[in-house]
């Protein structure tokens, strides 16, 4: 083992030996060399002094495509919108009539001024409206949902009513014809007409009980 060991030492003892003779005789190889350590060695260092700068630059590299794909989500969402009011805009008169038809609570006041707006059309005389219980402010009661939901869209709620009307019977006729054809819908429950003898002669009243729906608009949580 011992004379193995020596064997090795002794060869490369004389390759390092002619090799730093050869260095010493042939200044082109001994500048050669003194040129190529000090380019390995400037490399080293260099990059063990711009790691760190490399690192920060990938970082930034990858935080600019990431907000790049932000502004670029951004734009679509934009565009999108703006897309999206010029269709509201065009359709907003459509959707107000809906929201007429439709409300989102019973509106007692504009489903009242649609009534008087009738009478007036229809030259019949309103002897009086009563409205039936409902929810003005708040959730309704599912009670009443469930005793309202009758002939009703599901999940709509309902403002009961009735109304007496007077005319003639072409004009009460137009009434009722009228009547079922307001923006906002009608659901008839009863009906009746009775006359009586007056001195002008025989007056008719129409008698209607009938609801009118509404549905609420559901809060997220």
């Amino acid at each position: 083992m011992a004379l193995g060991w020596r064997g090795n030492y002794l060869r490369y003892k004389d390759f390092f030996l002619n090799t730093l003779l050869i260095y010493r005789k042939r200044p082109d190889l001994k500048m050669f060399l003194e040129a190529s350590l000090s380019l390995i060695t400037i490399l080293v260092f260099l990059l063990f002094a711009l790691r760190p700068t490399l690192i920060t630059i990938a970082t930034l590299v990858r935080e600019i495509k990431g907000k790049e794909e932000l502004v670029a989500g951004l734009d679509q969402k934009i565009a999108n919108l703006d897309a999206a009011e010029v269709v509201y805009s065009q359709e907003e008169q459509r959707i107000n009539r809906v929201r007429e038809a439709v409300p989102v609570s019973p509106e007692p006041d504009v489903f009242l001024r649609q009534i008087e707006g009738l009478s007036q059309t229809t030259s019949a005389q309103v002897l009086g409206v009563s409205l039936g219980e409902t929810t003005l402010v708040g959730k309704t009661p599912e009670k009443n949902k469930k005793r309202e939901s009758k002939s009703l869209p599901e999940g709509a709620s309902s403002l009961p009513f009735s109304i007496s009307v007077t005319a003639d019977f072409a004009t009460l006729s137009r009434f009722l014809t009228e009547f079922k054809s307001l923006r906002r819908p009608i659901v008839i429950d009863a009906a009746g007409m009775n006359s009586s003898q007056t001195p002008e002669g025989v007056t008719l009243t129409l008698v209607i009980s009938a609801r009118t729906p509404y549905i609420e608009m559901k809060k997220e949580q």
